[in-house]
């Protein structure tokens, strides 16, 4: 069953990385500009999560994205300066636990400085990726690895 469940995950994950368009980031002509105030940052396990004062939008940067700790700080002590960030529209998530949908930010920034730009997020989210071909092999090789092994202990035994 484990073996299975390995080389079903092993070509699941195989196929999404062989069908998603550029890697899965998000072309920056699919994205929309938006601008204001920040109203409150709050850090979370999967990015950096704000909004702005009297905005329907709720934002997330992607901890994919790195830069974390940069972010948090510039949002953070942007009192008073206009924030201007790059947002996929679209594709929103909301969280099981709000009911708040989030939209991922890819380039953002405080005042007249870039603090991440599209491109440091995209080479960020991209090299994130570059382990998906071993944990693909490590499953497709894995599982049938598991089975014979098992198999090879039920006959000794």
């Amino acid at each position: 069953m484990l073996a299975a469940v390995c080389l079903f995950f092993g070509v699941s994950i195989m196929y999404v990385q062989l069908t998603q368009v550029n890697g899965g980031f998000p072309y920056k002509e699919d994205l929309a500009v938006h601008e204001g105030y920040i109203d409150w940052v709050q850090k979370h396990d999967y990015g950096i999560r704000f909004a702005f004062v009297n905005d329907k939008y709720n934002f997330n940067y992607p901890s994919k994205s790195n830069g974390q700790g940069i972010v948090y700080d510039s949002l953070i002590n942007s009192k008073g300066v206009q924030v201007k960030v790059l947002f996929e529209p679209r594709d929103g998530t909301k969280p099981i636990y709000t009911v708040k949908e989030f939209h991922d930010v890819f380039e953002i920034k405080v005042g007249e400085n870039i603090v991440r730009s599209y491109a440091e997020s995209e080479k960020d989210w991209k090299s994130d990726n570059l382990l998906m071909p071993f944990i693909v092999v490590l499953f497709l090789f894995g599982g049938p690895y598991i089975w014979w092994k098992t198999k090879k202990e039920f006959k000794n035994a």
